[in-house]
């Protein structure tokens, strides 16, 4: 493991001290390695890997394959990609109480489920403005907390 080490440090274009102070461990521990005194722990590949990504992961550990995983991200800057992130929706660990709900107090339930599958959901068709009431929190022992905006 040590020459994948020196192969990185060498194919970065940096002095082992450069090295150890952009991954964040200390300059001696680098030294060690490199000496074959000591190997690298979890945490030392850890950071490795998370300051060079393009480094494989597999190749760094087993000495397999390529060195990069993907090509060399350039630091020069280049045109920002837009890719629509889909929202991950928030999870609940209660369930709503019971209640028979009136049809006109559903609807404007109905409205938001049907638009769950859209990516960029868009406000509904309103002229009016709609504020939070109050929210209730349910916890397990039947107990409950009410908040009310000021």
């Amino acid at each position: 493991m040590k020459e994948r080490i020196e192969a990185i440090i060498q194919h970065e274009r940096l002095t082992p001290s450069q090295f150890a102070d952009s991954i964040g461990v200390q300059r001696s521990g680098v030294s060690h390695i490199l000496s074959g005194r000591n190997n690298p722990s979890v945490d030392f590949l850890n950071k490795l890997l998370s300051k060079y990504p393009h480094i494989s992961g597999d190749w760094l550990i087993t000495g397999q394959g390529s060195m990069l995983s993907s090509p060399k991200i350039s630091s020069q800057p280049t045109e920002q990609l837009s890719i629509p992130v889909e929202e991950e929706k928030p999870k609940t660990s209660f369930k709503m109480p019971s209640k028979k709900v009136r049809e006109e107090e559903q609807a404007p339930y109905k409205t938001v489920a049907s638009k769950e599958k859209a990516v960029a959901p868009s406000l509904p068709d309103r002229t009016e403005v709609r504020s939070i009431e109050r929210i209730v929190v349910f916890y397990t022992d039947k107990s409950f907390s009410e908040y009310r905006p000021e």
